[in-house]
């Protein structure tokens, strides 16, 4: 399925669409990649953001201890 939308764009978004079209991209390919890019930075950012907490969290970090104990992976070194 696909959807179609209109878009306003100003001077500086129509300067950056034409940027992004400049390898001979047509405007939905341009679109649709920034549109995916922009996504994997937003899922990138989302597991940063819990992958600190998760270093800030005791029970997790006991957890990894454990784990790197009976796998030994001190000896691996």
């Amino acid at each position: 399925m696909s959807t179609s939308f209109t878009v306003r764009l100003d001077d500086d978004a129509e300067r950056k669409l034409a940027a992004l079209m400049s390898d001979g991209s047509s405007r939905n390919n341009a679109i649709r990649c920034a549109l995916d890019l922009s996504y994997r930075h937003l899922v990138t950012e989302q597991m940063r953001e819990e992958s600190a907490k998760l270093l800030q969290d005791p029970e997790d970090l006991a957890e990894v201890n454990a784990a790197r104990e009976a796998m030994g992976a001190g000896d691996a070194w």
